[in-house]
């Protein structure tokens, strides 16, 4: 149990890059390990990422709304997953200290979801994909959207390419080309939704500079979709005499609690005594 409070410890003290890569590393992982599960016990394999992946169906659509977003924490294979990582985390890095937390989620969730909208129009339109149905996952559209949106900011931006300095403005222009030419070979859907992210970072760094923020529409909309089916209670609040007492145990018990952190912060975990070790545990199970 030390070890699941160590980790959750240091995944609460990573950034938000960090946690976006977290979680795709554990829905990675997680089909191939329930898929083992059920092998040991003879029971059917199935796919968890059928409730998650997108899908050119309306209908289908209609019944898992959270795929705009949700298919973009899968891969298909391991070579998605750390291809898709690396340029993530190089430029989202960039992003994250120049813009901040909030504007780095805007890109990459709005990316996410402008990926989807053009995969999911474009097998609606146009007539050379009639009557099919592919399923789309990984991270592409958002984490090209993180890129392009720090090329079109900063183009002089290099990176190094084993021996080579290369500008973010000529590795963006190739990733789009070779989007473009591809999209008659193989992978169509995918190719346009990197089309689609790489068009919202393009538009969202000129809309920044023009002092608007689209985004905040955007995400306002989200949290409205996500609060429409919360239940909103109109209860107002009666104060007694009983919410002027002195602090109850359990407050005491939390301001240890908070000194504890404190201590892990400036020490380590490793820091801590047993007895503060316990007293952290038994919080956790609370």
């Amino acid at each position: 149990m030390e070890l699941i409070s160590s980790l959750k410890y240091k995944y609460n003290n990573l950034d938000v890059l960090g946690q976006i890569i977290v979680w795709m590393v554990v829905c990675f992982a997680l089909p191939f390990l329930i898929n083992t599960f059920l092998f040991l016990f003879n029971i059917n394999s199935f796919s968890i990422i059928y409730y998650f992946q997108v899908s050119p169906s309306l209908f289908e659509l209609i019944f898992k709304p959270w795929s705009l977003i949700t298919y973009g924490f899968f891969h298909a294979d391991l070579w998605h997953l750390i291809g898709n990582m690396i340029i993530l985390y190089f430029s989202g890095r960039v992003v994250l200290d120049l813009f901040g937390k909030e504007k780095f989620i805007k890109i990459f969730i709005i990316g996410l979801l402008c990926g989807s909208f053009t995969y999911l129009i474009s097998y609606n339109v146009f007539p050379v994909f009639q009557g099919l149905k592919p399923p789309m996952i990984g991270a592409s559209a958002g984490a090209i959207a993180v890129f392009v949106f720090l090329a079109s900011h900063m183009p002089n931006y290099t990176f190094r390419l084993i021996i080579f300095d290369v500008k973010i403005f000529y590795i963006a222009l190739f990733i789009i080309i070779m989007d473009l030419i591809q999209i008659p070979v193989s992978n169509a859907g995918g190719h346009l939704a990197h089309l689609g992210g790489a068009a919202w970072g393009f538009y969202y760094n000129n809309q920044l500079k023009k002092g608007n923020d689209p985004g905040n529409k955007i995400i306002d909309f989200l949290n409205y979709l996500k609060g429409f089916f919360k239940k909103k209670s109109k209860i107002r609040k009666v104060y007694r005499r009983d919410d002027f007492k002195k602090p109850s145990k359990e407050e005491v018990d939390q301001k240890k609690i908070d000194l504890i952190l404190d201590k892990i912060s400036k020490s380590g975990y490793d820091s801590l005594t047993k007895g503060e070790k316990e007293t952290l545990f038994k919080a956790g199970k609370n």
